[in-house]
């Protein structure tokens, strides 16, 4: 019998007919041989399976078990991250870290950022009931580097962390003075989240402020113990890490010196997860954390999105929503760019002398000179979201009223003075995907968020889109009469634009999967921004094997010009689509521009539209390789008049 903490594949040696392995952590894995019929059997926890010996297994088999072995057992964690903001006080859902009665208690860590009122170490050992030379030892400083700490530097503060009924917690007690405005400036100032307001108050069901005198309060700090799985492998200590405004798992991992995977799966997290500040998040050591305080808060190599910033303070008035970042010299260089190709664009619709039109030939795509990774820090620089509270989005649409209905789950609203939409997401899933992708991407030509709401129903708010949908201007007789054919070849630029952008401009390159007229909102200024992110998904960039990837975005976008060209709805039976294909069956170009002409809309001047039909057909093409790139597409839009 072998046995072993780790797991092995078996198979018998050539000469001695003896097991051999080769091991590899994490499972428990036991092989015996029987000497009668050099049968051998391997036994995992919830498995057993028999082969016979070398000569009769096959390479592959021993590979498959390689990676069943590795299946059998992942490291998963009982802790999941929690969203909500730390000032919340309901509809928090699961707002511990959670145990079971049979947990023992552990010794663990926290991670102190030092406040304006607690600049010693001898105040912060106060704040947390510990002796001054315990935290001393902790963070290997001497008394003498121990007063005057500078502002935000992170210390590690050991705690006891141990189970009360179902939640894990290390409590002490604090006398907290009458001059605190509230609890939550407590617990997301002094604490920066590593308790919520919501525990206090369970913690202390009789406290009230403004009485005179200090008071004495049970602060219950967020902590947890390693189960079983992580002690399997070396986990010592949970370290409970509050969140800053633009961290990243990267950025964390780096402090700690762990792999970032080992983050996400201590924190029940999908890869390159959104992290929200004033929340909490559980680093696995395997010995006493030591902080590397070098590291900076760089953008990250790779695709993640950088820790939103929450605009609003805790209260039921949220605060105008224009307040963002300056952008630096390099964004501000790229928006001129932007602005310098639409105007260029304008200056050759208006040589109207001119009707040659010219499709690009070839699947290459010659994208940007700016680097994706210049445009996607550029991009990040402005990233900021707003952590809205139910009551918030139920006051900004007077309780979800059917009369401020946009959509089938969009509703019109008011925060302060500033229209937002608010969408009713149907997942958890669906919410992270939108979020992930849309705090990734900052471009005129995409819709922008301006924050979400986690609950029972998580909701999305954006910025609000005065005329609605594509295809709301279209139906609507009174509006599409305003839609010049300068404002539609302007709509169709920008979603080309924006189109290109997800293609090419952004690490990872993203496929939208769902363009169409419903997806394109129209501004004020009748500008278009493509909406509709939660089919969307990541794809890869390659020119050799990445294009035919895109092509259902093509495709969508030929739907949407010819819906611009007829005002007719493209999507749905197909007929529309169908009567616009017929009008290419003759080859002459004189049949062509008759078809055109009864088919489109009678305010579109004819010459231009037929440059915009030859488009559109070539888009809605039935082999996707016979369709163009949204590179082709953007410099035929810009070469016809």
């Amino acid at each position: 019998m072998l046995q072993s903490n780790d797991h092995c594949t078996c198979n018998s040696a050539p000469k001695a007919g003896r097991p051999t392995c080769w091991f590899i952590s994490y499972t428990e894995f036991h092989c015996q041989q029987s000497l009668q019929n050099s049968l051998i059997t391997c036994y995992i926890p919830l498995l057993s399976f028999e082969f016979r010996s070398l000569t009769m297994v096959f390479l592959h088999e021993f590979i498959g078990l390689c990676i069943l072995v590795f299946l059998i057992n992942p490291i998963s964690s009982l802790q999941s991250y929690d969203e909500s903001n730390c000032s919340a006080t309901s509809q928090v859902h699961e707002p511990n870290y959670l145990c079971t009665p049979k947990d023992s208690p552990c010794h663990t860590y926290v991670v102190y950022r030092v406040q304006k009122d607690f600049q010693s170490m001898s105040s912060i050992a106060s704040l947390f009931n510990l002796s001054m030379s315990d935290l001393l030892e902790t963070n290997h400083m001497t008394e003498a580097d121990s007063t005057g700490l500078k502002l935000r530097k992170e210390i590690i503060v050991p705690v006891e962390c141990s189970c009360f009924r179902t939640i894990s917690r290390s409590i002490f007690e604090y006398r907290i003075s009458s001059s605190t405005s509230s609890l939550a400036s407590f617990a997301c100032g002094v604490f920066e989240g590593l308790t919520k307001v919501q525990s206090l108050q369970e913690e202390n069901p009789d406290f009230e402020l403004n009485l005179a005198g200090d008071l004495m309060i049970k602060v219950p700090i967020r902590c947890a113990c390693p189960d079983a799985n992580q002690s399997r492998n070396g986990v010592q200590h949970l370290v409970t890490y509050p969140v800053l405004e633009n961290d990243h798992t990267e950025i964390i991992a780096r402090k700690f010196g762990v792999p970032e995977e080992i983050i996400w799966n201590a924190n029940k997290m999908q890869s390159f997860p959104t992290i929200f500040p004033l929340t909490t998040l559980l680093v696995p050591k395997k010995d006493v954390p030591v902080l590397n305080l070098d590291v900076h808060e760089d953008l990250p190599s790779g695709p993640r999105v950088a820790s939103p910033i929450e605009k609003i303070e805790p209260s039921k008035k949220s605060k105008h929503l224009s307040s963002y970042a300056i952008l630096g010299l390099g964004l501000f260089a790229v928006v001129i760019l932007l602005i310098a190709s639409i105007v260029a664009f304008h200056h050759v619709r208006k040589r109207r002398n001119q009707t040659s039109f010219q499709l690009l030939s070839g699947r290459s795509s010659v994208s940007s000179n700016v680097s994706p990774d210049f445009l996607e820090r550029m991009s990040e620089l402005k990233q900021s979201l707003t952590n809205f509270t139910l009551e918030e989005l139920r006051d900004a649409t007077e309780d979800f009223n059917e009369g401020y209905k946009a959509g089938k789950a969009v509703y019109r609203g008011k925060i302060g003075s500033y229209k937002v939409a608010i969408e009713r997401m149907n997942t958890d899933e669906a919410t992270r995907r939108v979020v992930y992708i849309l705090t990734k991407i900052n471009h005129l030509n995409i819709v922008k968020i301006e924050g979400c709401c986690y609950g029972t129903d998580p909701y999305l708010v954006y910025e609000f889109a005065e005329y609605g949908s594509l295809r709301d201007c279209l139906s609507d007789a009174s509006v599409a009469r305003q839609l010049t054919w300068g404002k539609r070849t302007t709509i169709a630029f920008d979603v080309a634009v924006a189109l290109h952008y997800i293609h090419y401009c952004t690490k990872p390159c993203f496929i939208h999967g769902n363009i169409n007229c419903k997806n394109v909102l129209i501004t004020k200024d009748w500008r278009a921004k493509i909406t509709g992110f939660t089919s969307a998904k990541p794809s890869i960039c390659s020119k050799e094997d990445g294009e035919t990837s895109f092509d259902v975005d093509v495709f969508g976008f030929g739907v949407v010009l010819i819906e611009l060209l007829s005002g007719k709805q493209g999507e749905g039976g197909g007929e529309v689509l169908k009567e616009f294909v017929n009008i290419f069956a003759d080859h002459g170009i004189e049949g062509c521009s008759e078809k055109l002409e009864k088919f489109m809309d009678p305010n579109n001047p004819l010459a231009d539209a037929l440059c915009l039909a030859f488009l559109a057909k070539a888009c809605v093409e039935s082999d996707p390789h016979h369709r163009p790139t949204m590179d082709n597409v953007i410099k035929a839009l810009s070469r016809f008049s």
